[in-house]
């Protein structure tokens, strides 16, 4: 009898759709699991001919599951804290590679290997773009990630120092009574030629026909007149007293001398120091001639002479002041330089930066690396320097650390204010800044949406050290189902489209967290009843075509 083959198929139909009702009920706490649907079809017919219409006449042989599929609909997702737990928000699949398979899963729990490489649960590695020194190429192909606990993060050569500060207007500066200043006279016989030198108190000035840049930044340059040496005589007394125009006369990164004053002739620069008994009644004072030069140059003396030491009178307490600045050096050794300002007199500060001598190969006392003036104007405002104070360089590092140059950054590179001031109140640093930094360890890493991974190191450094690639496919129905949470490709699902997360209609990645199962308990019982339901009455129609044999079975003659 058809019946039995019949209502055989509806119980076969419905214990499948009960499998796929109790799969989907297993996995209600499996990690991005889709729920299933079974959807049935008719089987086929049997033909019994035509009525008197001319229509078939035609009884069905039974059902059969036709189609399986997965509702790729989002799950909930869920902060676990973990920070290799990533989820998917939106469209995609992490790609996995597992031997020499390639799988693909929604399921972001993770963990690292050994190695610090990103594995699946079931051991493949999880597929991206490593970066190379913090920056993801392009073109860069796809390759395990890894997040390994001895990542390095190299160091970085301080290049500029930032003080925002301010210096006691209202302190005293020191003085002497009694004392005369010592005065000397540079005398020259012929204009002075490239690469002529002359050194007075403290400071070496070289005369150049010509800056390297304009306006020139390098320290301490006399511009050679054309119009002859009286011209050239008024540009060295223009650098010595930090008056003139700076870029022109004298190069702009040259400060005034702080030691000495001068005031040119016609063939002559008269010096006079800045205070009585400076340096013990005398300055040195050298000339250095380039080869074949005619600017015959000699003093009245071999130094600044003639003054008598007066009676020291020490200012206040506040026209001292010191403060410790950390900087790096190429091997990220630190170093802490010595910024110290001196009030010398009514708004002026002389300022010193010294390194200590066991930083410096050979020196047996602190170096100075670089000093000069800075003078304020009757707001408490910096008028001079006018630039940034450059050319601090630090050589000949005991670490063997390669020599670095820094600015000292006075002004603020935006708005162009003064970082530094001089009003009434106690001198101090409200904050430094430099762009150094040692060496670090890797501490910690985040994921951010678009799944770049940001290593945190023990220098305060962030570094990028890889990116998590997506895929998406045309028909994610056409997937194969593959078990521990992943799927394969087929033709029928198409060619993946693989990229970057929020690229492309990928979804984004949402770090210490995990996507749920999207299966609906409540759904899932409510079909379940249907499917035992339908499995009951297929079985019930077994039961009659049953006694329907059986009755046939003991009919009598």
């Amino acid at each position: 009898m058809g019946s039995f083959s019949t209502s055989l198929s509806g119980v076969e139909a419905a214990s499948q759709d009960l499998a796929v009702i109790s799969n989907n009920l297993a996995n209600l706490d499996t990690t991005a699991y889709k729920n299933q649907e079974a959807n049935f079809q008719d089987f086929f017919y049997q033909m019994l001919g035509e009525n008197g219409a001319g229509d078939p006449t035609q009884i069905g042989a039974g059902s059969i599951i036709g189609s399986v599929i997965s509702a790729f609909t989002q799950g909930t997702i869920n902060s676990t804290g973990v920070p290799t737990d990533m989820a998917i928000q939106g469209s995609g699949f992490f790609l996995e590679q597992n031997g020499t398979t390639t799988l693909y899963t929604r399921a972001g729990d993770f963990s690292q290997n050994a190695s610090g490489y990103l594995v699946t649960s079931d051991g493949g590695y999880v597929l991206g773009y490593p970066a190379v020194n913090g920056v993801i190429s392009p073109s860069q192909t796809l390759a395990p990630l890894q997040i390994s606990a001895g990542q390095i993060s190299q160091p970085n050569a301080t290049t500029n120092v930032e003080l925002t500060m301010n210096l006691d207007a209202s302190a005293t500066p020191p003085t002497t009574t009694g004392g005369t200043d010592a005065t000397g006279t540079l005398t020259a016989t012929g204009n002075a030629s490239a690469g002529d030198q002359v050194t007075i108190g403290g400071t070496t000035y070289t005369f150049e026909t010509s800056f390297t840049t304009s306006p020139s930044t390098v320290a301490d340059q006399v511009m050679i007149a054309t119009s002859g040496l009286a011209g050239t005589l008024t540009n060295l007394a223009d650098a010595i007293n930090g008056t003139g125009t700076a870029g022109t006369n004298y190069s702009q990164g040259t400060d005034a001398n702080g030691e000495v004053t001068g005031t040119a002739g016609a063939t002559t620069v008269a010096l006079t120091a800045t205070s009585a008994g400076t340096n013990g009644n005398s300055i040195p004072t050298s000339v250095n001639l380039a080869q074949g030069s005619s600017f015959g140059a000699s003093f009245g003396a071999t130094t600044l002479a003639g003054g008598t030491a007066g009676t020291p009178v020490p200012g206040s307490a506040d026209s001292t002041f010191s403060e410790p600045v950390v900087v790096y050096d190429s091997l990220g050794t630190s170093h802490t330089l010595t910024f110290t300002f001196n009030m010398t007199a009514a708004n002026t500060w002389a300022y010193q930066i010294t390194i200590p001598a066991a930083d410096v190969a050979g020196a047996t006392a602190p170096q100075t690396l670089k000093s000069g003036t800075l003078q304020f104007g009757g707001n408490g405002n910096l008028i001079s320097p006018t630039g940034n104070v450059t050319g601090i360089t630090l050589s000949n590092l005991a670490d063997g650390a390669k020599s670095m140059t820094l600015n000292w950054q006075l002004f603020d590179p935006t708005t162009g204010a003064a970082n530094v001031t001089q009003v009434a109140g106690s001198s101090n640093v409200s904050s430094t800044q430099q762009n150094g930094y040692a060496s670090g360890a890797l501490q910690s890493f985040t994921i951010n949406s678009d799944g770049t991974i940001q290593g945190v190191f023990s220098n305060g450094q962030t570094l990028t050290l890889g990116q998590l690639a997506l895929a998406t496919f045309q028909n994610t129905e056409g997937l194969q189902l593959n078990g521990a949470n992943t799927f394969l490709a087929t033709p029928s699902a198409g060619i993946p489209s693989v990229g970057a997360p929020s690229t492309g209609g990928r979804g984004t990645i949402v770090g210490q967290a995990l996507e749920s199962s999207n299966v609906d308990m409540t759904t899932e019982l409510a079909d379940l009843i249907v499917a035992e339901r339908n499995y009951q009455s297929n079985a019930r129609a077994i039961s009659t075509a049953d006694q329907m044999v059986n009755y046939m079975l003991t009919m009598q003659p």
